[in-house]
């Protein structure tokens, strides 16, 4: 195997240097990525390397390619039963594609390519980093309900079919959850802006097909449905927040069960949400239960505690312990720059502290390209 080859480019990936997946709470999702030969006489060995071994597979993750012909490999995302903490673009999650050009007496064994590019010295390989975002109904549903206008736009950008592709049911619901959001009528606008014809939910905003970007959305039918249904909304989070500071489970069901499984948007004066008094408050199964339902597990009240520093706060080593399972950030900083770490040392709670510490060198090690 010779080093001078693999100074060239080798390969080239399609598509591009991200790669998208539709993300679908607790299924497997899946994203292909090819990569096509640019040498006209040697074959090249490939390995695909991730910085999340814990969350995604790779099929196949060692192979070779004949020369100029194509190999397609598939990323293959574990169930996850929570939101990703940062969408589209994940902070986190990466790849490496490391190619190298094969000597025509060298093994093809995976064992053989894998050992052998494992060794390569810097500068004789091309090394291909692929960053990953995710998309899809759900994470929309999310960006809107959090009024996070920048999300929707990225994810639309990603996934330009995402509106379009909408049910009449699912754009029903959609329009749900703009009312309830922060700010319900620039929400609705940039929809429409995007390509939401909310008259197939029945409300005349915007239309389907042509250009809705200078459409009103001043109608007075759409205008009162917004207001009556924000308001119901708003009810239903208060009545989800007292329950989950009563640790009450059955009557928190019963709530989320009664909006369609989803989870009203709501915070009080403070910006606590329902996951930050279960937190503090040391009532397991509700964390466990919002998170799953799809409450922000990074939610943060004004002063940017998350529901991990409460957690903390409140001394309970078995919700500090479900939210690291459930992926909290061990490293998150409030507003004055306090994290879960400094809190339990300040607090005197060591057996928290130390599982702090445990967690932040599990994931340290993770992140670590194998």
């Amino acid at each position: 195997m010779e080093g001078d080859k693999s100074k060239k480019k080798l390969v080239e990936v399609t598509p591009g240097s991200e790669v998208v997946i539709d993300f679908v709470l607790s299924r497997k999702c899946r994203a292909n990525v090819q990569l096509r030969s640019l040498c006209p006489a040697s074959t090249v060995a490939f390995k695909v390397q991730t910085s999340s071994p814990d969350r995604f597979l790779v099929n196949p993750p060692i192979g070779t390619i004949s020369p100029l012909s194509a190999i397609t490999f598939q990323i293959i995302l574990k169930p996850q039963h929570q939101l990703p903490p940062t969408y589209p673009r994940s902070l986190s999650d990466r790849f490496l594609v490391r190619t190298a050009a094969l000597d025509q007496s060298d093994s093809t064994a995976p064992e053989s390519i894998n050992s052998w590019l494992s060794s390569r010295p810097p500068g004789t390989t091309q090394d291909i980093k692929l960053k990953v975002a995710f998309v899809g109904p759900s994470l929309l549903h999310h960006a809107v309900s959090c009024g996070d206008f920048d999300a929707v736009r990225k994810l639309v950008k990603r996934r330009n079919t995402i509106l379009a592709g909408l049910s009449h049911e699912k754009a029903d619901s959609l329009i749900q959850i703009v009312a309830s959001s922060e700010h319900p009528f620039d929400m609705a606008k940039l929809l429409v802006e995007l390509g939401l014809g909310f008259c197939q939910a029945g409300m005349n905003v915007g239309e389907d097909g042509g250009d809705a970007a200078g459409r009103s959305i001043d109608d007075a039918a759409c205008v009162d449905n917004l207001r009556r249904t924000e308001a119901e909304e708003s009810e239903r989070g208060e009545a989800i927040l007292t329950a989950a500071r009563r640790g009450d489970l059955k009557q928190l069901e019963s709530l989320i069960d009664g909006v369609g499984g989803t989870i009203p948007t709501f915070s009080d004066q403070y910006g606590l949400t329902g996951l930050h008094a279960a937190s503090i408050k040391g009532h397991t199964e509700v964390v466990e239960l919002l998170i799953r339902r799809g409450m922000d597990l990074e939610c943060q009240d004004k002063e940017g505690h998350r529901p991990l520093h409460l957690a903390v706060e409140g001394g309970s080593v078995s919700t500090v312990q479900a939210l690291i399972d459930l992926g909290a950030d061990v490293n998150a900083a409030t507003r004055s720059g306090a994290t879960p770490l400094y809190t339990a040392k300040a607090m005197g709670y060591e057996d928290i502290a130390r599982l702090l510490e445990e967690s932040m060198a599990e994931r340290e090690c993770q992140y670590s390209y194998k």
